[in-house]
């Protein structure tokens, strides 16, 4: 005798429910409000291990992930190449609050000059973060920009 499993059907109808009543509202961009924290974990000649702290404003009634990201980052003109988020951070809804993020750059395309300027040279630099980070909920993803200049010290 054939026997239904009702658990598995009642889960696909909740499911299917769900994606159709979220997907009725609206869903804001996200926003990177600025810099507000930088330290430096590790600098050698071979790269930068930092942490970096992004304002971001989350104007919608869900909370979201950030997941591992690329960003391109440049000091004082210098180009550190590009810097990789280690690690997925959740977002709260209706906030705006600053996350940290792990971020991990070589300075295989840096010239030597250039590495040792900001190896050697500490203080006040322009720091620029470009690039597009990934987020979302569930199997729902998006990319949102992320272009943020401000002086940091290292």
């Amino acid at each position: 005798m054939y026997k239904t499993h009702k658990p598995h059907s009642l889960f696909c109808l909740i499911t299917i429910l769900f994606f159709l009543i979220s997907s009725c509202k609206p869903f804001k961009e996200a926003e990177c409000t600025g810099i507000t924290g930088f330290k430096v974990n590790k600098i050698d000649l071979s790269g930068i291990d930092a942490d970096i702290q992004l304002g971001i404003k989350n104007p919608n009634t869900i909370g979201f992930s950030v997941y591992p990201s690329t960003f391109d980052v440049i000091y004082n003109g210098v180009n550190l190449g590009t810097a990789h988020s280690s690690k997925r951070v959740h977002i709260a809804a209706n906030t705006e609050k600053a996350y940290t993020f792990n971020l991990k750059s070589s300075f295989k395309n840096a010239s030597m000059v250039d590495v040792m300027k900001i190896v050697n040279g500490g203080g006040k630099g322009m720091l620029q973060i470009n690039g597009n980070m990934k987020a979302g909920k569930f199997y729902l993803k998006k990319k949102f920009p992320v272009n943020v200049k401000e002086r940091v010290s290292l």
